[in-house]
């Protein structure tokens, strides 16, 4: 039973922050310019994996002063998302707060700090409430620059050495670090049976 447990416990460490990614959730993209009261403001809203996505409202707040951005259709850019044009114009400098609201589901976003020559980060946000709202999920977003697109890399690629046949000669240090793992759940196991064993004396 206990090394049951043990296995268990592995594998919900290794799944967890798989299960922070999934769910319906809002990328909100911003373009590069700062937010300046009295002008336009235009970002973009995508909505992945929603069921059937709603036409969403982004509501903008301070104080007791409300802004409802223009919102309109827009091409998505990655496969299955639901994008739309979000267009909100700030009457005032300030902190304003960001909600997002799609159908029935809530999404805050980092306030817009208005006037002050920031340039607002891509974020993306799970539901309020929600499991992975709960466990962390979120936060700012950012996109991977293509490979080859004139830009220079910003690290050197990874290199992934495989071993072959004639590597044979290193056999002892190509075990590999995967196996560590394995090898620490099964010692973990047998652990807790020495334990029980010694205590059911």
């Amino acid at each position: 039973m206990t090394r049951t447990l043990v296995v268990l416990l592995a594998v919900g460490l290794v799944l967890a922050p798989a299960a922070v990614a999934k769910g319906p959730h809002a990328i909100l993209t911003s373009g590069p310019d700062a937010v300046e009261p009295g002008r336009p403001w235009v970002a973009s809203v995508e909505l992945n994996e929603f069921r059937t996505a709603p036409r969403p409202v982004l509501i903008a707040r301070r104080g007791d002063r409300t802004v409802s951005a223009g919102v309109d259709r827009a091409a998505a850019s990655m496969a299955g998302a639901r994008a739309f044009k979000v267009t909100t114009v700030f009457p005032v400098d300030g902190r304003w707060q960001l909600t997002l609201v799609a159908g029935n589901r809530r999404m805050r976003f980092p306030a817009v700090n208005v006037g002050s020559g920031e340039v607002p980060q891509d974020y993306v946000a799970f539901p309020i409430g929600s499991e992975a709202a709960r466990q962390g999920g979120g936060g700012v977003y950012m996109e991977q620059e293509p490979v080859g697109t004139g830009q220079p890399d910003p690290r050197p690629p990874e290199v992934f050495m495989v071993a072959d046949e004639d590597s044979a000669g290193d056999a002892g240090s190509g075990i590999g670090l995967w196996l560590l793992p394995v090898v620490g759940v099964v010692l973990a196991g047998a652990g807790f049976a020495t334990v029980r064993r010694r205590g059911s004396r």
